[in-house]
């Protein structure tokens, strides 16, 4: 789970159009921060959910195999009344390093979040527990975020705009790229604020053409 590019403290926004210049996708629905933290940089560490059997099995005991700095992604298949992760879980994750959580479900003791200031994205929020209703199925293997596919191993960035998921075979050119968008765009508040219009700052800067899969310095 090495090789990525450390947090450059690009936002999601940036790393957004990076994507869709490279013709990527990545771009989750529907997360957001459940705590006061919001900023997560890491890869991925997978779980997928599944309904309880019988007896039932674990929800969260993967939590000890979880590398410090990963971020561990729950597929939950989008479920809103059986909780995955709790108070227990986001202690232990703080305690060990972890990067943070993300959840294509919902997780409880929301207030602990805050308290602790760990990162932590979910769809939602319910008390619902989801011991003896759910339990682990898989680990590290390809699961579901928002509509995206992520592999073990996948950057996941997430900030108040919400989450994204960077193949980790691509994300030192998404990285890379999002930097230059950043670039520009610094480029054009720096002419406004020099009196220039943002019409004629938009078109001297190729503002027009950022996410164009073939970017130029003309204005579209």
């Amino acid at each position: 789970m090495s090789g990525l590019p450390a947090d450059t403290g690009l936002g999601t926004s940036a790393l957004s159009d990076a994507l869709d210049r490279l013709g990527l996708g990545g771009q989750t629905l529907g997360l957001r921060p459940a705590g006061s933290a919001a900023r997560i940089w890491g890869p991925a560490f997978t779980v997928r959910m599944a309904p309880a059997g019988r007896p039932p099995a674990s929800v969260g005991d993967y939590i000890d195999d979880v590398p410090n700095g990963a971020v561990v992604v729950i597929d939950n298949h989008g479920r809103l009344d059986a909780t995955v992760w709790g108070d227990i879980l986001t202690t232990t994750a703080g305690l060990r390093g972890v990067g943070g959580t993300v959840i294509n479900g919902v997780c409880r003791d929301s207030w602990v979040l805050s308290e602790q200031e760990y990162p932590l994205f979910s769809l939602g929020v319910h008390m619902h527990t989801g011991k003896d209703r759910v339990q682990m199925e898989a680990a590290q293997e390809p699961v579901s975020l928002g509509g995206v596919r992520v592999e073990p191993g996948d950057l996941i960035v997430g900030d108040r705009d919400g989450v994204l998921v960077i193949p980790a075979a691509e994300a030192d050119r998404v990285v890379t790229t999002a930097q230059e968008i950043e670039a520009v765009e610094d480029a054009i508040r720096e002419a406004v604020r020099s009196g220039s219009s943002l019409r004629e700052a938009r078109a001297r800067h190729g503002y027009h053409a950022l996410q164009s899969r073939t970017p130029t310095t003309a204005s579209r």
